[in-house]
């Protein structure tokens, strides 16, 4: 027996047209959602990012175009590497708890000692701080409260006692620090601060930036704490020395502040970000050590509940910056954004090579990874992102 169906054409168009309606909603609340919004707010423009770049996700294709073994000399024993490099391709390889810096010609040739150890001119003590920086054709070190001036041949050229540390370098005549106080609450409170100084005259500083209890996962018994890159609360820092500015902010939120060197903000940089649950399976996996002795488990239970949104920040070629942005548990992605405070890609970093320190030049970044049972320096060419870093 044949069933006769009858077609109701009106309600079907009605529900056509109203599918079409949703889906053209849709689609026109996410190309809402992909633009890049710009607000001046107590007049300071802050650009507001979507959560999607605007030009997509990018997996970096890079090739390795050089390896400096330090172990490979003879008179060079570093426990840690830190290292600076110029735009010819000079290195300086250091331990920022030594007070000896090692230089390695553009070709890999070793040219020997920059500093040593030492209370005299140019010399510095091991375990207060060691850094070094490129400016011009001058080399500068600080360690402790001190600071030196060297030629492009390492030969010393004036140094001189500071008021404060060097935390990360700005120019020839500025650098970056973080101070401490402690309120009667026994709270603590830091602040971000740039130095300002003369090799003839006093330095000064100015605050950039402050907050209260960050820089380390409190012991909930007040008796101290530790630091992890993934959960600790913190700032975030870079010079951007063209444009006379400083970029900061607090790695739990994904805020990023341009200041100029009165500590004026002069730009705010938003993006749309999901924060990153923390569970304890996790935090377990990643700090098993911990597990391993009663006086440690407290770390456990004492980790924050949500991973930072930010763990680094980095100078790129021709004004762009990196953000290495949390995606997971011990995983990052790096989110690139125009001078501007544009967010365009998200960088995806190539498999088996370890950028969490990456520092980049004009065609590619420099990387200390383990190679055995050493730690070598080593530069990677990117080759799949010209418009910033060239063909």
């Amino acid at each position: 027996m044949r069933r006769r169906i009858r077609l109701d054409t009106g309600a079907i168009m009605k529900r056509l047209i109203g599918s079409a309606c949703l889906l053209t909603a849709g689609l026109l609340l996410q190309a809402a959602q992909d633009k890049v919004e710009i607000k001046t707010i107590d007049g300071v423009t802050h650009v507001l990012n979507a959560a999607r770049p605007l030009k997509g996700t990018v997996k970096l294709d890079v090739e390795r175009t050089r390896t400096i073994n330090p172990y490979d000399q003879p008179d060079v024993a570093l426990r840690m590497i830190l290292f600076c490099r110029d735009a010819a391709g000079q290195v300086i390889l250091y331990d920022p708890n030594g007070a000896e810096g090692h230089r390695f010609a553009p070709d890999g040739k070793y040219l020997g000692l920059l500093t040593k150890k030492g209370q005299g001119p140019g010399e510095f003590s091991p375990m207060q701080g060691y850094r070094v920086d490129f400016y011009g054709p001058d080399i500068w070190v600080f360690g402790g409260m001190k600071v030196a001036r060297f030629d492009g041949q390492g030969r010393l050229v004036k140094d001189k006692v500071l008021r404060h540390h060097h935390y990360e370098g700005v120019d020839a005549g500025r650098f970056l620090t973080v101070g401490s106080t402690w309120t009667e609450k026994k709270d603590q409170i830091r602040t971000l601060k740039l130095v300002e100084f003369s090799m003839d005259g006093e330095d000064k500083a100015v605050d950039l930036l402050q907050a209260e209890n960050i820089g380390m996962i409190r012991n909930p018994n007040g008796q101290g704490g530790f630091g992890d890159e993934w959960g600790t609360p913190n700032f975030f820092f870079m010079a951007d020395p063209e444009r006379n500015r400083i970029l900061c902010g607090l790695t739990t939120e994904y805020k990023i502040l341009a200041k100029d060197y009165s500590g004026k903000n002069t730009l705010v940089i938003e993006k749309a970000y999901e924060p990153i649950k923390a569970r304890k399976a996790d935090v377990e996996k990643m700090m098993a050590w911990a597990l391993k002795d009663e006086r440690t488990k407290w770390m456990i239970a004492a980790y924050p509940d949500r991973f930072v949104a930010i763990t680094n920040i980095r100078l790129l070629p021709q004004g762009h910056f990196a953000v290495f942005r949390v995606s997971g548990p011990e995983m990052f992605e790096i989110d690139v954004f125009s001078p501007e405070g544009e967010c365009l890609y998200a960088l995806i970093p190539p498999d088996g090579v370890k950028m969490n320190e990456a520092v980049f030049f004009s065609s590619g970044f420099s990387v200390v990874e383990p190679d055995g049972d050493y730690s070598v320096y080593r530069e990677y060419r990117i080759k799949n992102l010209p418009e910033v870093f060239g063909r």
